[in-house]
Protein backbone atom coordinates (compact mmCIF):
# COMPACT_ATOMS: atom_id res chain seq x y z
CA UNK A 1 0.00 0.00 0.00
CA UNK A 2 2.72 2.43 1.07
CA UNK A 3 4.64 1.46 -2.22
CA UNK A 4 1.64 2.00 -4.41
CA UNK A 5 1.38 5.84 -2.46
CA UNK A 6 4.83 6.50 -3.49
CA UNK A 7 4.60 5.25 -7.10
CA UNK A 8 1.05 7.80 -7.52
CA UNK A 9 3.11 10.88 -5.83
CA UNK A 10 6.05 10.27 -8.07
CA UNK A 11 3.78 10.08 -11.03
CA UNK A 12 2.23 12.85 -10.35
CA UNK A 13 5.93 15.04 -9.16
CA UNK A 14 6.72 13.91 -13.00
CA UNK A 15 3.63 15.35 -14.57
CA UNK A 16 4.32 18.92 -12.30
CA UNK A 17 7.67 18.89 -13.84
CA UNK A 18 6.67 17.88 -17.03
CA UNK A 19 4.16 21.02 -16.88
CA UNK A 20 6.81 23.17 -15.93
CA UNK A 21 9.19 22.53 -18.93
CA UNK A 22 6.49 22.86 -21.43
CA UNK A 23 5.88 26.16 -19.97
CA UNK A 24 9.49 27.21 -19.68
CA UNK A 25 9.96 26.42 -23.57
CA UNK A 26 6.92 27.77 -24.23
CA UNK A 27 7.81 31.30 -22.86
CA UNK A 28 10.96 31.12 -25.64
CA UNK A 29 9.48 29.42 -28.66
CA UNK A 30 6.31 31.10 -30.24
CA UNK A 31 4.38 27.69 -31.97
CA UNK A 32 0.57 28.31 -32.99
CA UNK A 33 -1.26 25.49 -34.78
CA UNK A 34 -3.34 27.19 -37.37
CA UNK A 35 -5.69 24.90 -39.09
CA UNK A 36 -7.33 27.41 -41.49
CA UNK A 37 -7.01 26.84 -45.39
CA UNK A 38 -5.52 29.88 -45.98
CA UNK A 39 -3.49 30.44 -42.80
CA UNK A 40 -5.83 33.77 -41.37
CA UNK A 41 -4.52 33.26 -38.17
CA UNK A 42 -0.84 33.02 -38.88
CA UNK A 43 1.24 36.35 -39.60
CA UNK A 44 2.72 35.99 -43.51
CA UNK A 45 6.20 36.04 -44.54
CA UNK A 46 6.11 39.22 -44.93
CA UNK A 47 4.53 40.94 -41.82
CA UNK A 48 7.84 38.11 -39.89
CA UNK A 49 10.33 40.20 -42.40
CA UNK A 50 8.75 43.47 -41.39
CA UNK A 51 8.49 43.35 -38.08
CA UNK A 52 12.41 41.24 -37.48
CA UNK A 53 13.62 44.15 -39.47
CA UNK A 54 13.25 46.72 -36.49
CA UNK A 55 16.44 48.39 -35.39
CA UNK A 56 14.60 50.28 -33.06
CA UNK A 57 11.50 49.66 -30.05
CA UNK A 58 8.18 50.11 -31.94
CA UNK A 59 5.06 50.40 -29.41
CA UNK A 60 1.62 49.52 -29.84
CA UNK A 61 -0.76 51.42 -27.36
CA UNK A 62 -4.61 49.33 -28.03
CA UNK A 63 -7.08 51.51 -26.18
CA UNK A 64 -9.86 49.17 -26.03
CA UNK A 65 -13.12 49.68 -23.86
CA UNK A 66 -13.80 46.45 -21.82
CA UNK A 67 -17.56 45.67 -22.37
CA UNK A 68 -18.07 45.56 -26.28
CA UNK A 69 -20.44 44.21 -28.94
CA UNK A 70 -19.66 40.90 -29.94
CA UNK A 71 -18.74 42.05 -33.42
CA UNK A 72 -16.25 44.21 -32.19
CA UNK A 73 -14.89 42.06 -28.91
CA UNK A 74 -13.92 39.53 -31.88
CA UNK A 75 -12.36 42.06 -33.59
CA UNK A 76 -10.19 43.32 -30.15
CA UNK A 77 -9.42 39.80 -29.88
CA UNK A 78 -8.42 38.91 -33.15
CA UNK A 79 -5.88 42.22 -32.71
CA UNK A 80 -4.55 41.17 -29.62
CA UNK A 81 -3.79 37.10 -31.22
CA UNK A 82 -2.20 39.26 -34.37
CA UNK A 83 -0.21 41.62 -31.75
CA UNK A 84 1.09 38.26 -29.98
CA UNK A 85 2.61 37.39 -33.71
CA UNK A 86 3.94 40.91 -34.02
CA UNK A 87 6.09 40.22 -30.50
CA UNK A 88 6.83 37.02 -31.04
CA UNK A 89 9.42 37.78 -34.28
CA UNK A 90 9.77 41.19 -33.67
CA UNK A 91 12.65 40.47 -32.13
CA UNK A 92 12.33 42.14 -28.83
CA UNK A 93 12.16 45.42 -30.40
CA UNK A 94 7.92 45.14 -31.01
CA UNK A 95 6.33 45.87 -27.53
CA UNK A 96 2.30 46.22 -27.10
CA UNK A 97 -0.30 47.01 -24.73
CA UNK A 98 -4.19 47.32 -24.08
CA UNK A 99 -5.27 49.94 -22.17
CA UNK A 100 -9.21 50.59 -21.08
CA UNK A 101 -9.68 54.64 -20.53
CA UNK A 102 -12.71 53.53 -19.03
CA UNK A 103 -13.89 56.47 -16.93
CA UNK A 104 -10.59 57.34 -16.64
CA UNK A 105 -9.84 61.45 -17.45
CA UNK A 106 -6.27 61.35 -18.43
CA UNK A 107 -6.45 58.23 -20.40
CA UNK A 108 -9.17 59.81 -22.36
CA UNK A 109 -6.97 62.94 -22.34
CA UNK A 110 -4.42 60.44 -23.28
CA UNK A 111 -6.58 58.97 -26.23
CA UNK A 112 -7.24 62.15 -27.58
CA UNK A 113 -3.81 62.79 -27.65
CA UNK A 114 -3.15 59.96 -30.05
CA UNK A 115 -6.56 61.20 -32.32
CA UNK A 116 -8.12 58.13 -31.17
CA UNK A 117 -11.82 59.28 -30.69
CA UNK A 118 -14.35 57.36 -28.78
CA UNK A 119 -17.68 56.14 -30.53
CA UNK A 120 -21.16 55.24 -29.54
CA UNK A 121 -22.14 51.68 -30.01
CA UNK A 122 -25.14 49.42 -29.06
CA UNK A 123 -23.72 47.21 -26.25
CA UNK A 124 -26.26 44.38 -24.08
CA UNK A 125 -25.96 44.95 -20.25
CA UNK A 126 -28.46 42.90 -18.25
CA UNK A 127 -30.53 41.98 -20.78
CA UNK A 128 -30.86 45.69 -22.07
CA UNK A 129 -29.70 47.02 -24.92
CA UNK A 130 -27.74 50.23 -24.30
CA UNK A 131 -26.15 52.43 -25.83
CA UNK A 132 -22.33 53.12 -24.77
CA UNK A 133 -19.75 55.42 -25.34
CA UNK A 134 -16.69 52.91 -26.10
CA UNK A 135 -12.87 53.01 -27.55
CA UNK A 136 -11.30 50.78 -30.08
CA UNK A 137 -8.40 52.12 -31.90
CA UNK A 138 -4.70 51.74 -31.89
CA UNK A 139 -1.30 54.11 -32.14
CA UNK A 140 1.92 52.64 -33.16
CA UNK A 141 4.87 54.73 -31.77
CA UNK A 142 8.66 54.83 -33.05
CA UNK A 143 11.39 57.05 -32.26
CA UNK A 144 9.42 60.70 -32.48
CA UNK A 145 7.02 59.58 -35.11
CA UNK A 146 3.24 58.19 -34.74
CA UNK A 147 1.04 56.73 -36.81
CA UNK A 148 -2.63 55.72 -35.80
CA UNK A 149 -5.24 53.62 -36.57
CA UNK A 150 -8.38 56.11 -34.85
CA UNK A 151 -11.17 53.17 -35.34
CA UNK A 152 -11.18 49.51 -35.68
CA UNK A 153 -14.35 48.30 -37.11
CA UNK A 154 -13.29 44.89 -38.60
CA UNK A 155 -10.24 42.01 -38.92
CA UNK A 156 -10.95 42.27 -42.83
CA UNK A 157 -7.14 43.60 -44.39
CA UNK A 158 -6.15 44.53 -40.29
CA UNK A 159 -2.72 42.43 -41.31
CA UNK A 160 -1.85 44.48 -44.28
CA UNK A 161 -2.75 47.46 -42.93
CA UNK A 162 -0.61 47.45 -39.41
CA UNK A 163 2.02 46.00 -41.36
CA UNK A 164 1.96 48.18 -44.51
CA UNK A 165 2.11 51.28 -41.37
CA UNK A 166 5.04 49.68 -39.65
CA UNK A 167 7.28 49.86 -42.88
CA UNK A 168 6.19 53.33 -43.85
CA UNK A 169 6.26 54.31 -39.93
CA UNK A 170 10.23 53.16 -39.83
CA UNK A 171 11.08 54.82 -43.09
CA UNK A 172 11.21 50.57 -44.53
CA UNK A 173 9.70 51.81 -47.95
CA UNK A 174 10.08 55.47 -49.26
CA UNK A 175 9.14 55.00 -52.87
CA UNK A 176 7.45 58.01 -54.57
CA UNK A 177 5.05 57.69 -57.33
CA UNK A 178 4.58 60.45 -60.00
CA UNK A 179 1.44 60.99 -61.64
CA UNK A 180 2.35 62.66 -65.29
CA UNK A 181 0.33 65.88 -65.89
CA UNK A 182 0.07 68.27 -68.46
CA UNK A 183 -1.72 66.29 -71.52
CA UNK A 184 -4.66 66.07 -70.08
CA UNK A 185 -4.43 63.54 -67.44
CA UNK A 186 -6.64 63.38 -64.42
CA UNK A 187 -4.94 65.15 -61.43
CA UNK A 188 -4.31 62.61 -58.43
CA UNK A 189 -5.42 65.44 -56.03
CA UNK A 190 -8.08 67.07 -57.39
CA UNK A 191 -11.23 65.94 -55.50
CA UNK A 192 -13.78 63.94 -56.89
CA UNK A 193 -16.35 65.28 -59.08
CA UNK A 194 -19.63 63.83 -59.65
CA UNK A 195 -20.72 62.40 -62.70
CA UNK A 196 -18.52 60.31 -65.73
CA UNK A 197 -16.78 62.98 -66.83
CA UNK A 198 -13.41 61.76 -69.03
CA UNK A 199 -12.01 65.40 -69.64
CA UNK A 200 -11.93 66.78 -66.25
CA UNK A 201 -11.54 63.51 -64.25
CA UNK A 202 -10.25 63.04 -60.60
CA UNK A 203 -7.85 60.13 -58.86
CA UNK A 204 -8.62 61.46 -55.58
CA UNK A 205 -10.04 57.78 -53.98
CA UNK A 206 -7.34 56.30 -55.16
CA UNK A 207 -4.67 58.37 -54.88
CA UNK A 208 -5.66 58.68 -51.47
CA UNK A 209 -5.36 54.93 -50.91
CA UNK A 210 -2.08 55.08 -52.40
CA UNK A 211 -0.26 57.76 -50.26
CA UNK A 212 -1.03 55.30 -47.71
CA UNK A 213 1.94 53.70 -49.07
CA UNK A 214 3.86 55.91 -51.26
CA UNK A 215 4.41 59.37 -51.20
CA UNK A 216 2.43 60.72 -54.44
CA UNK A 217 3.78 63.57 -56.64
CA UNK A 218 2.26 65.33 -59.93
CA UNK A 219 4.69 65.58 -62.59
CA UNK A 220 4.18 68.14 -64.82
CA UNK A 221 7.30 68.36 -67.21
CA UNK A 222 6.75 71.54 -69.00
CA UNK A 223 9.15 73.23 -66.58
CA UNK A 224 11.39 70.30 -65.55
CA UNK A 225 14.32 69.36 -67.15
CA UNK A 226 13.61 65.64 -66.67
CA UNK A 227 11.51 63.35 -64.61
CA UNK A 228 12.65 64.49 -61.25
CA UNK A 229 15.45 62.29 -59.52
CA UNK A 230 13.01 61.79 -56.40
CA UNK A 231 10.44 59.28 -58.57
CA UNK A 232 10.51 55.78 -58.73
CA UNK A 233 7.66 55.16 -60.80
CA UNK A 234 5.73 57.01 -63.18
CA UNK A 235 2.11 56.92 -63.64
CA UNK A 236 1.11 57.83 -67.51
CA UNK A 237 -3.28 57.17 -66.83
CA UNK A 238 -5.65 59.03 -69.37
CA UNK A 239 -3.98 61.67 -71.07
CA UNK A 240 -6.47 63.13 -74.08
CA UNK A 241 -4.01 66.12 -75.78
CA UNK A 242 -0.57 65.21 -77.58
CA UNK A 243 2.54 63.89 -75.68
CA UNK A 244 5.14 66.28 -77.42
CA UNK A 245 8.43 64.86 -77.93
CA UNK A 246 10.13 67.04 -75.54
CA UNK A 247 8.08 65.16 -72.71
CA UNK A 248 8.83 61.84 -74.46
CA UNK A 249 12.57 62.48 -74.60
CA UNK A 250 12.46 63.40 -70.70
CA UNK A 251 10.42 60.32 -70.31
CA UNK A 252 12.57 57.88 -72.19
CA UNK A 253 15.45 59.14 -70.10
CA UNK A 254 13.70 58.22 -66.88
CA UNK A 255 13.28 54.65 -68.69
CA UNK A 256 17.04 54.44 -69.46
CA UNK A 257 17.99 55.42 -66.29
CA UNK A 258 16.25 52.74 -64.59
CA UNK A 259 12.78 54.09 -64.27
CA UNK A 260 9.54 52.21 -63.98
CA UNK A 261 6.42 52.97 -66.06
CA UNK A 262 2.68 52.37 -65.58
CA UNK A 263 0.81 52.96 -68.89
CA UNK A 264 -3.36 53.19 -68.42
CA UNK A 265 -4.24 54.58 -71.53
CA UNK A 266 -7.62 55.10 -72.98
CA UNK A 267 -6.64 56.02 -77.31
CA UNK A 268 -10.31 56.22 -77.91
CA UNK A 269 -12.11 59.51 -76.65
CA UNK A 270 -15.73 57.67 -76.08
CA UNK A 271 -18.95 59.85 -75.14
CA UNK A 272 -21.61 57.63 -73.53
CA UNK A 273 -24.45 59.99 -73.69
CA UNK A 274 -23.96 61.13 -77.46
CA UNK A 275 -22.83 57.79 -78.47
CA UNK A 276 -19.90 58.55 -80.36
CA UNK A 277 -16.46 58.09 -80.38
CA UNK A 278 -13.30 58.81 -81.85
CA UNK A 279 -9.73 58.32 -82.14
CA UNK A 280 -7.23 60.85 -80.15
CA UNK A 281 -4.15 62.08 -81.36
CA UNK A 282 -1.42 61.43 -78.55
CA UNK A 283 1.56 60.75 -80.30
CA UNK A 284 2.33 57.80 -78.71
CA UNK A 285 1.99 54.56 -80.88
CA UNK A 286 5.47 54.99 -82.17
CA UNK A 287 7.29 55.65 -79.10
CA UNK A 288 5.58 53.25 -77.20
CA UNK A 289 6.13 50.32 -80.27
CA UNK A 290 10.25 50.94 -79.33
CA UNK A 291 9.48 49.85 -75.85
CA UNK A 292 7.62 46.12 -77.53
CA UNK A 293 3.93 47.32 -77.16
CA UNK A 294 1.08 49.40 -78.42
CA UNK A 295 -2.66 50.27 -77.39
CA UNK A 296 -4.22 49.77 -80.41
CA UNK A 297 -6.68 52.45 -81.64
CA UNK A 298 -10.26 50.47 -81.09
CA UNK A 299 -12.78 49.59 -78.46
CA UNK A 300 -12.94 46.36 -77.22
CA UNK A 301 -16.45 45.15 -76.28
CA UNK A 302 -17.12 42.24 -73.83
CA UNK A 303 -20.81 40.01 -73.52
CA UNK A 304 -20.32 40.37 -69.96
CA UNK A 305 -20.39 43.54 -68.93
CA UNK A 306 -21.69 45.75 -66.24
CA UNK A 307 -24.96 47.33 -66.37
CA UNK A 308 -26.07 50.94 -66.83
CA UNK A 309 -29.06 52.96 -66.70
CA UNK A 310 -30.66 54.29 -70.26
CA UNK A 311 -34.11 56.26 -70.37
CA UNK A 312 -36.39 55.16 -72.99
CA UNK A 313 -39.64 56.62 -74.79
CA UNK A 314 -42.45 54.85 -74.44
CA UNK A 315 -45.51 56.92 -75.62
CA UNK A 316 -45.90 60.04 -73.21
CA UNK A 317 -43.54 58.57 -70.61
CA UNK A 318 -39.90 58.34 -69.79
CA UNK A 319 -38.99 54.95 -68.47
CA UNK A 320 -35.20 54.24 -67.05
CA UNK A 321 -34.27 50.49 -67.45
CA UNK A 322 -30.99 48.94 -66.36
CA UNK A 323 -29.18 47.02 -69.74
CA UNK A 324 -26.19 45.49 -70.09
CA UNK A 325 -23.42 47.33 -71.87
CA UNK A 326 -20.99 45.78 -73.60
CA UNK A 327 -18.43 48.53 -73.68
CA UNK A 328 -18.43 48.44 -70.09
CA UNK A 329 -16.97 44.85 -69.47
CA UNK A 330 -16.55 43.04 -66.53
CA UNK A 331 -13.21 41.29 -67.32
CA UNK A 332 -12.42 37.83 -65.31
CA UNK A 333 -10.07 36.21 -67.54
CA UNK A 334 -6.10 36.81 -66.21
CA UNK A 335 -3.05 34.72 -66.31
CA UNK A 336 -2.91 32.95 -62.87
CA UNK A 337 0.81 33.38 -62.87
CA UNK A 338 0.42 37.25 -62.97
CA UNK A 339 1.92 38.31 -59.24
CA UNK A 340 -0.80 41.80 -60.20
CA UNK A 341 -4.08 39.94 -60.36
CA UNK A 342 -3.08 37.94 -57.01
CA UNK A 343 -6.52 37.85 -54.62
CA UNK A 344 -8.33 40.31 -58.00
CA UNK A 345 -11.79 38.08 -59.40
CA UNK A 346 -13.42 40.84 -61.61
CA UNK A 347 -12.06 44.58 -62.55
CA UNK A 348 -14.18 46.83 -64.49
CA UNK A 349 -13.13 48.64 -67.52
CA UNK A 350 -14.45 50.96 -69.53
CA UNK A 351 -13.99 51.89 -73.27
CA UNK A 352 -10.66 49.44 -72.92
CA UNK A 353 -8.98 49.04 -76.30
CA UNK A 354 -7.22 46.41 -76.77
CA UNK A 355 -2.37 46.04 -76.63
CA UNK A 356 -0.60 44.66 -79.67
CA UNK A 357 1.54 42.03 -78.34
CA UNK A 358 3.21 41.37 -81.21
CA UNK A 359 6.16 43.98 -80.80
CA UNK A 360 7.78 42.31 -78.40
CA UNK A 361 9.87 39.86 -79.65
CA UNK A 362 11.58 42.27 -81.52
CA UNK A 363 12.23 44.82 -79.12
CA UNK A 364 14.13 42.12 -76.97
CA UNK A 365 11.83 42.51 -73.95
CA UNK A 366 9.86 40.34 -72.14
CA UNK A 367 6.15 40.50 -72.36
CA UNK A 368 3.98 38.53 -70.10
CA UNK A 369 -0.04 39.54 -70.60
CA UNK A 370 -2.27 39.29 -67.22
CA UNK A 371 -5.36 40.07 -68.06
CA UNK A 372 -7.65 39.13 -71.17
CA UNK A 373 -11.32 39.46 -72.29
CA UNK A 374 -13.47 37.09 -71.95
CA UNK A 375 -14.40 34.10 -74.98
CA UNK A 376 -17.35 36.42 -76.27
CA UNK A 377 -16.02 39.83 -77.18
CA UNK A 378 -16.19 42.33 -79.65
CA UNK A 379 -13.74 44.82 -81.65
CA UNK A 380 -14.80 47.98 -83.47
CA UNK A 381 -12.09 50.12 -85.29
CA UNK A 382 -12.04 52.58 -87.21
CA UNK A 383 -15.60 53.57 -87.26
CA UNK A 384 -17.04 53.20 -84.28
CA UNK A 385 -20.54 52.05 -82.81
CA UNK A 386 -21.39 52.39 -78.64
CA UNK A 387 -25.13 53.53 -79.09
CA UNK A 388 -26.52 52.15 -75.27
CA UNK A 389 -29.98 50.94 -77.11
CA UNK A 390 -28.82 49.54 -80.41
CA UNK A 391 -29.37 45.45 -80.60
CA UNK A 392 -26.41 43.13 -79.69
CA UNK A 393 -26.41 40.05 -81.74
CA UNK A 394 -24.58 36.99 -80.76
CA UNK A 395 -22.56 36.67 -83.94
CA UNK A 396 -21.05 40.36 -83.12
CA UNK A 397 -19.17 38.81 -80.50
CA UNK A 398 -16.59 36.79 -82.89
CA UNK A 399 -13.29 36.93 -80.52
CA UNK A 400 -11.83 35.66 -77.53
CA UNK A 401 -9.31 36.55 -74.88
CA UNK A 402 -8.37 39.67 -76.04
CA UNK A 403 -5.56 41.19 -74.86
CA UNK A 404 -6.36 44.42 -72.16
CA UNK A 405 -3.06 44.41 -70.24
CA UNK A 406 0.78 43.12 -70.18
CA UNK A 407 4.08 43.49 -67.68
CA UNK A 408 7.32 44.01 -69.50
CA UNK A 409 10.86 43.26 -68.41
CA UNK A 410 13.98 44.02 -70.09
CA UNK A 411 16.66 46.20 -71.66
CA UNK A 412 14.12 48.53 -73.07
CA UNK A 413 15.59 50.53 -76.15
CA UNK A 414 14.99 54.11 -76.40
CA UNK A 415 13.06 55.77 -78.91
CA UNK A 416 15.77 58.43 -79.94
CA UNK A 417 18.97 56.02 -79.99
CA UNK A 418 20.72 55.76 -83.37
CA UNK A 419 19.16 57.56 -85.99
CA UNK A 420 19.62 61.40 -85.94
CA UNK A 421 16.60 61.72 -88.35
CA UNK A 422 14.28 61.68 -85.74
CA UNK A 423 15.65 64.00 -83.73
CA UNK A 424 13.17 66.05 -82.81
CA UNK A 425 13.63 69.68 -83.13
CA UNK A 426 15.28 72.13 -81.06
CA UNK A 427 16.27 69.05 -79.30
CA UNK A 428 19.61 67.41 -79.25
CA UNK A 429 20.03 63.88 -78.29
CA UNK A 430 23.89 63.56 -78.19
CA UNK A 431 25.09 62.14 -74.87
CA UNK A 432 21.22 60.26 -74.37
CA UNK A 433 21.51 56.76 -72.98
CA UNK A 434 19.61 54.50 -75.25
CA UNK A 435 19.06 51.30 -73.22
CA UNK A 436 17.85 50.46 -70.15
CA UNK A 437 18.75 47.84 -67.37
CA UNK A 438 17.80 44.34 -68.21
CA UNK A 439 15.37 44.79 -64.83
CA UNK A 440 13.41 47.58 -66.31
CA UNK A 441 9.86 47.43 -65.62
CA UNK A 442 6.44 48.46 -67.50
CA UNK A 443 3.21 47.69 -66.98
CA UNK A 444 0.07 48.33 -69.07
CA UNK A 445 -3.62 48.75 -69.43
CA UNK A 446 -5.80 49.89 -72.27
CA UNK A 447 -7.54 52.01 -69.45
CA UNK A 448 -7.35 55.07 -68.56
CA UNK A 449 -11.07 55.70 -66.84
CA UNK A 450 -10.94 52.59 -64.46
CA UNK A 451 -9.11 54.25 -61.59
CA UNK A 452 -10.74 57.38 -61.98
CA UNK A 453 -13.39 58.76 -59.36
CA UNK A 454 -16.51 58.76 -61.62
CA UNK A 455 -15.70 55.45 -62.75
CA UNK A 456 -14.43 54.24 -59.28
CA UNK A 457 -17.14 51.40 -58.05
CA UNK A 458 -15.48 48.21 -58.08
CA UNK A 459 -13.13 47.95 -55.28
CA UNK A 460 -10.86 45.44 -57.11
CA UNK A 461 -9.74 48.74 -60.02
CA UNK A 462 -7.95 50.11 -56.48
CA UNK A 463 -6.31 46.67 -55.90
CA UNK A 464 -5.36 46.48 -59.17
CA UNK A 465 -3.99 49.83 -59.50
CA UNK A 466 -2.17 49.27 -55.75
CA UNK A 467 -0.66 45.76 -57.40
CA UNK A 468 0.64 47.45 -60.22
CA UNK A 469 2.26 50.14 -58.31
CA UNK A 470 4.31 47.07 -55.78
CA UNK A 471 4.89 45.10 -58.97
CA UNK A 472 6.67 48.03 -60.64
CA UNK A 473 8.77 49.21 -57.85
CA UNK A 474 9.95 45.48 -57.07
CA UNK A 475 7.73 45.32 -53.44
CA UNK A 476 5.32 42.10 -53.93
CA UNK A 477 5.65 41.16 -50.15
CA UNK A 478 2.39 42.61 -49.39
CA UNK A 479 0.20 41.65 -52.64
CA UNK A 480 -1.09 38.64 -51.47
CA UNK A 481 -1.75 39.97 -47.97
CA UNK A 482 -3.59 43.15 -49.43
CA UNK A 483 -6.44 40.45 -50.54
CA UNK A 484 -6.17 38.25 -47.11
CA UNK A 485 -9.71 38.23 -46.25
CA UNK A 486 -12.28 36.32 -44.08
CA UNK A 487 -14.89 34.27 -46.46
CA UNK A 488 -17.82 32.76 -44.78
CA UNK A 489 -17.95 28.39 -44.92
CA UNK A 490 -21.17 27.97 -46.19
CA UNK A 491 -22.34 24.28 -45.84
CA UNK A 492 -22.20 21.91 -49.13
CA UNK A 493 -25.67 21.96 -50.40
CA UNK A 494 -27.25 18.14 -50.39
CA UNK A 495 -30.28 16.93 -51.44
CA UNK A 496 -33.48 16.16 -49.74
CA UNK A 497 -33.39 12.71 -49.27
CA UNK A 498 -29.74 12.94 -47.65
CA UNK A 499 -31.09 15.92 -45.14
CA UNK A 500 -33.50 13.15 -44.13
CA UNK A 501 -30.79 10.57 -43.45
CA UNK A 502 -28.82 13.20 -42.04
CA UNK A 503 -31.69 13.91 -39.48
CA UNK A 504 -32.49 11.02 -38.99
CA UNK A 505 -29.10 10.02 -38.21
CA UNK A 506 -28.68 13.03 -36.03
CA UNK A 507 -32.14 11.67 -33.80
CA UNK A 508 -31.32 8.56 -32.96
CA UNK A 509 -27.69 8.10 -33.55
CA UNK A 510 -26.48 9.85 -29.92
CA UNK A 511 -28.98 6.94 -28.29
CA UNK A 512 -28.10 3.65 -29.79
CA UNK A 513 -24.56 4.90 -29.84
CA UNK A 514 -24.69 5.24 -25.84
CA UNK A 515 -26.81 2.04 -25.78
CA UNK A 516 -23.98 0.34 -28.15
CA UNK A 517 -21.27 1.57 -25.68
CA UNK A 518 -23.18 0.50 -22.63
CA UNK A 519 -23.65 -2.97 -23.48
CA UNK A 520 -20.11 -3.12 -24.23
CA UNK A 521 -19.12 -1.99 -21.06
CA UNK A 522 -21.80 -3.87 -19.50
CA UNK A 523 -20.02 -7.12 -21.20
CA UNK A 524 -16.28 -6.13 -20.35
CA UNK A 525 -17.49 -6.00 -16.35
CA UNK A 526 -19.68 -9.22 -16.86
CA UNK A 527 -16.85 -11.15 -17.86
CA UNK A 528 -14.30 -9.50 -14.89
CA UNK A 529 -16.86 -10.87 -12.89
CA UNK A 530 -16.85 -14.15 -14.47
CA UNK A 531 -13.24 -14.38 -14.32
CA UNK A 532 -13.00 -13.59 -10.99
CA UNK A 533 -15.55 -16.16 -9.50
CA UNK A 534 -13.94 -18.96 -11.62
CA UNK A 535 -10.43 -17.25 -10.03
Amino acid sequence: MKAAKIQTAVGIALVVVIIVLINMIANTRFMRLDLTEDKLFSLSDASKEVVGNLDEPLTVKVFASKNLSPQLNDSKRFLNDLLAGYLAYGGGNFRYEFIDPGSDEELEQEAANYRIPPFQENVWNKDQLELKRVYLGAVFLYEDRQETIPTLQGSSGLEYNITSLIKRLTGQQTYTVGFLQGHGEPDPLQQARPGLDATTGSMSQVSSILQSNYNVEPVNLADMPGVPDKIDVLMIIGPTGMIPDEDQLKIDQFIMGGGEVGWMVSPINADLQNGSATAMRLGIADWTSSYGFRINPNLVADANSSMINVQERRGFFTIQNQIKYPFFPMVNTFNDDAVVIENIDMVSLFFASSIDTTLAAGAGVKLTPFMYSGERAMIQAGSFSINATQEWSEDMFDRENVVLGAMLEGPFRSKFSGVDSTEPEGISVAGMSENAPDDTRMLVIGDGRFIQDGYLSNPANVYLLLNSVDWLVGDTDLIALRGREFSMRTLKEISSTQKQVWKYVNWFGPPLLAIFFGIIYWQIRRNRRYSEELG
